[in-house]
């Protein structure tokens, strides 16, 4: 059973840094390779991760790096599609503005 502060650490939000540092933790380097390439199955994310480390090969790496992707999906921190029985793993983003309009006199009492 996990504490208040064990569960927040599990499910806090990915946060996508603005650039690749080799020193940060794993958890932000993933997060920036998933998100340099959009959309990815666990090999491609992983493949990105190694090229940006500039490694050809690190199979401990590569073992951690699919654990957590799976952790990940296990607690909905990254969107998951399946096609043709391949799981592929994109972060939850918005990546268009919205366009539409609220008209606040249509608003419930108290909403605004």
């Amino acid at each position: 059973m996990m504490d208040d502060q064990q569960f927040r650490e599990e499910h806090k939000p990915l946060h996508v840094p603005a650039h690749f540092d080799n020193n940060a933790p794993l958890r932000e380097q993933l997060a920036f390779a998933l998100a340099d390439i959009g959309e990815g199955n666990a090999d491609e994310v992983i493949a990105q991760l190694l090229n940006l480390h500039q490694k050809m090969d690190d199979q401990a790496l590569t073992a951690e790096a699919k654990a957590l992707l799976a952790q990940w999906d296990k607690n909905g921190l990254v969107t998951v599609n399946t096609d043709n029985g391949e799981t592929r793993y994109n972060l939850h983003k918005i990546t268009q503005a919205n366009s539409g309009s609220v008209n606040p006199r249509l608003l419930a009492p108290g909403l605004d």
